[in-house]
């Protein structure tokens, strides 16, 4: 899965572990770096800005500040969210990724264009589909 496709994933991820019972569509636009990203998520806005490390990503999810940090593997990744801590750990295919936000299991699983993508977090589907761009990323969560 390329970085953009992984980071758009991870904060539908973040926002149905703030927000549990949001259910809704993935609003994409672009940001003012001019990466294509979630603007809008169940209603919910996306606020991005420049981290400490300099990559420029969301600092807030529906008014709930975002927390980064190092991983075990190296990586600079989202630590907690809201409060909500972040768990990370090795999925089936090999790639580190979160396993848990504030409690709530990721379950993973291919998606028609091949991708080893999260399905569910805390039992909210994931529905995915093409972006304007041609990208292939969350459209919709839900129950």
């Amino acid at each position: 899965m390329n970085l953009i496709k992984k980071i758009i994933t991870f904060f539908v991820l973040l926002l149905l572990s703030i927000v549990p019972c949001i259910a809704g569509n993935i609003q994409y636009g672009y940001n003012a770096d001019g990466s294509y990203a979630p603007q809008a998520i169940g209603g919910q806005k996306v606020q991005y800005g420049y981290n400490a490390d300099g990559s420029y990503a969301p600092q807030s999810i529906g008014g709930q500040k975002v927390q980064y940090g190092y991983n075990a593997d190296g990586s600079y990744a989202p630590q907690s969210i809201g409060g909500q801590k972040v768990q990370y750990g090795y999925n089936a295919d090999g790639s580190y990724a979160p396993q848990s936000i504030g409690g709530q299991r990721i379950q993973y699983g291919y998606n028609p264009d091949g991708a080893y993508s999260p399905q569910s977090v805390g039992g909210n589907r994931i529905d995915y589909g093409y972006n304007p761009d041609g990208s292939y990323a969350p459209q919709y969560i839900g129950y």
